[in-house]
This record gives structure tokens, sequence and C-alpha cells, in this order.
């Protein structure tokens, strides 16, 4: 796992054997949060997991909440990376705009399970207050992102309605992402569901083809 920004760390490592050893707590902290949660989690264990000394974890993290904003920081990083590779920023046609959405929701559907720091955002809503700011912000790029794109494909949309297009794109795929975890019997059929909700929304208003 890649650093956190400067101002979340006490300590900025220089050394390679620093920088190791800051990526394995932040391995064990993202791991132990999405597993264990929060509240159960202690910076011993963290430690353990991460196989170095208490000591060294204090020396960059200040307190468990710290740790636990780090990891968050570092959360929205990979989401916001992951929607840059996915979402064009050229035209593109209604049969793409659809693909488009599928790719979203496929990619931020893996990404929730393979990547433990987003993994422990989903686990952690009790925490949400914490990170409340930086996750409106990040669905504000995203919205503007997805404004856009429905300007591609349907110009002649008024500005208002293109906002809120955009608006429920983003709301209802994170939404849906998050309830699919309360059901992980049925999460392929959910999410599956989920991509034909938003064609059959969208397909009125950006005049694509029918999906079945």
């Amino acid at each position: 796992m890649e650093q956190p920004p400067e101002k979340a760390l006490r300590r900025v490592p220089t050394q390679k054997r620093s920088r190791v050893r800051l990526e394995a707590i932040l391995d064990a902290g993202a791991e132990l949060f999405a597993d264990a949660g929060f509240e159960a989690t202690t910076m011993e264990a963290v430690a353990a997991r991460a196989e170095t000394s208490i000591g060294s974890v204090y020396q960059f993290f200040p307190n468990k909440l710290a740790l636990f904003r780090a990891i968050a920081d570092l959360s929205f990083e990979h989401c916001r990376e992951l929607f840059g590779r996915i979402i064009p920023t050229t035209s593109l046609s209604p049969e793409d705009w659809i693909d488009v959405l599928d790719a979203a929701i496929d990619g931020f559907a893996s990404l929730q399970e393979s990547d433990a720091s987003v993994r422990m955002m989903w686990k952690n809503w009790n925490m949400y207050a914490e990170i409340a700011d930086k996750d409106a912000a990040l669905h504000r790029e995203f919205m503007d992102s997805t404004r856009a794109l429905v300007g591609f494909v349907a110009s002649d949309i008024p500005d208002a309605r293109r906002d809120l297009l955009a608006t429920m794109i983003v709301e209802v795929i994170s939404a849906m992402l998050f309830l699919t975890q309360r059901h992980p019997d049925r999460r392929k059929a959910m999410l599956e569901e989920t991509k034909r909700m938003v064609r059959r929304y969208l397909e009125p208003e950006l005049r694509g083809p029918s999906c079945g």
C-alpha cells in the first residue's frame, strides 16, 4: 500500500526500511479495521499483524484514529484512480455509455472486494463522521465527471436535469454497492440488477439502445 499524505503522518519515512515498515502498518491496519471493525482493533494488534513493535506504530501515528484516517485517505485515492481509468474524458456514443456504466459498477465492486482500505470504509460506517467531508468531495468529483459524460451523449438536456441525472447515477450505484454487502449470497445478482436499473432509468434521457 502506498503512503498517505505527509500531513497524515507523525513522522515521514525517508529510508527504504522505514517506508516498508509504514506500508506493513497500513496494510495491517486496513485488514484489521475491515475484518474486526474500528472498536475491536487495537494498535497492539496492528503492530503484531505488521510484525513490528508498538513503538514503531506510534512513531507514525499518534493514535488509532489517526491511522484510520490515513487509511481512509488511501481508500479515497484508490477510488479516484479507478474512476479515472474507467470514465472517458471524450465524447462517446449511447452504446459506449452503457459499457462505461457496467464497467464502473463491476470495477468498484471488484475494488470493494480486493482492496482492504476500501473494505474498511464499508465495514466502519459508524466512523463516517470522521471522513464525511472528504467522501462528499469525492462524490462531487464523480458527479462532475458524470455530468460531463451526460452532456457528451445528450447535449440538449437542460443543465438542471443533467445535474440531477449525474447525482442519481453516482448515488444509486454507491448505495447499491453498500447494500450488496448485506446480501453476500446474492451480491452478483444484485450487481446485475443495479446495471439493469440504471440503464432503464437512463434510456429515455440518453436515447440509448434498449438493454435487456
